[in-house]
């Protein structure tokens, strides 16, 4: 491989895939169209990214088993991985996740997909925040480009940790349209609703989702909205313990009920039967589920978080963070009025289609061809 080598560090993809983890494999694939298969060098343990490079014929390195665990993959980034790069004559490293090795030898572009590690560490598990706090500030700092989902990221990046503007490059995620606007079936999961329709919650469970404001604002409105249903979807993750029990505890009013973590099989038909995606979240980065729901002609509720209002735009109806009462009055409104539900599914539906992973590997390929060419790293 010669100097214009790119390596990829997707080493960060592994199940069970979190929504940053299911966006870096997005990314890779769509970053993959824009450069020969030789000039690509992939670090994955990830099946289905191993499935990919197999079919492009892009050369892959496995790192070790036990970089499976975060401090494994921390250690072999910082340790291993830029003996790897010498090794194969690498020009520029991609790093996928919000780190890079301190000492790389080569130029390197960061995603940054949040700062919540460290704007809200309270939200995040404790070795998640020793992690971003450890290694996130000089990875962003030193990086040739950071590329981020939302101005909402690249404020933070320049206000928390002094990353100049022109070394931030705002690229918004990407979602497959055609998939999610193709008709689905119903999942059979939800049989035990009948044909009745939902509110659905996709995401983990854990503090930073908001889970507590949706089944407060549930409680407040469940009989006045017509006892619609509530459909959570996905597992339970760090400190969900509370709520996990919230839940399983519930008995009115309303019904709630929790699928668990689903397939990405079962995600059209989830969000195309629903009759709104509700998204919490006390705080976010971006908020995939809103353009999946968009892309599906689903009714989307969230807060107003700065991040969820970029990605929605005008096509969401949204309610003050962390306020269960505005987002009951929310629901109240919306299940009321016809017209409200047909005009956001037809904005939201109009929102997502301005949403591609191939613009997204357009807007990176160029950031990677930039840096090849100046051969700058950052400082």
């Amino acid at each position: 491989m010669s100097s214009n080598g790119i390596a990829l560090d997707g080493s960060v993809v592994r199940p069970p895939y979190s929504g940053v983890q299911l966006s870096v494999s997005h990314e890779i694939k769509a970053l993959a169209e824009f450069f020969p298969a030789e000039q690509l060098c992939l670090f994955s343990r990830d099946d289905g990214l191993a499935a990919f490079a197999a079919e492009r014929h892009i050369a892959r390195i496995a790192p070790p088993m036990w970089t499976g665990r975060p401090a494994g993959r921390a250690l072999w980034q910082q340790l291993l991985l830029p003996g790897a790069l010498r090794r194969r004559d690498i020009g520029v490293l991609h790093a996928f996740a919000y780190t890079a090795p301190l000492r790389c030898p080569v130029p390197y572009v960061l995603n940054v997909h949040d700062l919540i590690a460290l704007e809200h560490p309270e939200l995040c598990a404790t070795t998640n925040v020793w992690h971003m706090r450890a290694l996130l500030p000089g990875s962003a700092r030193r990086a040739a480009m950071n590329i981020v989902s939302t101005e909402h990221v690249a404020g933070q990046l320049m206000s928390m940790l002094g990353v100049p503007r022109e070394r931030i490059v705002v690229a918004p995620l990407g979602v497959d349209a055609a998939r999610f606007s193709t008709a689905a079936p119903r999942p059979a999961e939800l049989a035990p609703l009948a044909d009745r329709p939902y509110l659905l919650f996709v995401g983990n469970i854990e503090p930073k989702k908001g889970l507590d404001t949706l089944l407060d604002a549930y409680a407040a409105c469940a009989d006045a909205i017509g006892g619609l249903p509530l459909v959570i979807a996905g597992r339970a993750a760090w400190k969900s313990a509370t709520v996990v029990r919230r839940i399983r505890r519930w008995r009115g009013p309303g019904t709630i009920h929790w699928l668990g973590r689903v397939s990405a099989t079962m995600l059209p038909g989830l969000y195309q039967h629903a009759a709104a995606l509700v998204m919490p979240s006390i705080t976010e980065g971006f908020g995939m589920p809103v353009l999946e729901a968009m892309a599906a002609g689903t009714p989307v509720v969230h807060s107003a978080h700065p991040a969820l209002c970029e990605a929605t735009g005008s096509a969401g109806l949204g309610f003050a963070v962390g306020a269960p009462l505005d987002l009951a009055q929310k629901l109240r409104t919306l299940q009321q009025s016809t017209a409200l539900q047909d005009d956001l599914r037809a904005a939201g539906r109009q929102r997502a289609a301005s949403f591609s992973w191939h613009r997204w590997g357009e807007s990176a390929a160029d950031v990677l061809k930039q840096v090849l060419q100046t051969g700058k790293a950052g400082s």
